[in-house]
């Protein structure tokens, strides 16, 4: 690849990151921030992407991805547990 070819590449490169900005800017003020996050860090922005589309600090989108992952593993601990069929007692178990 040529000096030019680099360049150009790099070129295309800013103006592609300049887009995603820009949509990924435009998607996330029509939801709460937290929901912003959350679906844009589905969509596989990077957290700082995801924090200047949103006006907040990479920290912030960290903290609300954590929580979202910690919320999710709860609700599906709790519905394993509501889904677990009953366990019926032994008569040996019962009399004690």
């Amino acid at each position: 690849m040529s000096a030019k070819d680099s360049e150009d590449m790099k070129d295309t490169n800013a103006r592609l990151d300049i887009v995603i900005k820009l949509l990924a800017a435009m998607y996330a003020r029509e939801l709460k921030n937290n929901d912003a996050i959350i679906k844009l860090d589905y969509m596989q922005l990077s957290r700082e992407a995801i924090a200047e589309a949103v006006g907040v600090t990479t920290h912030n989108v960290a903290q609300v991805l954590y929580a979202n992952k910690k919320a999710d593993e709860r609700s599906k601990n709790r519905e394993a547990v509501a889904e677990a069929p009953a366990v019926p007692l032994g008569d040996s178990e019962v009399q004690q």
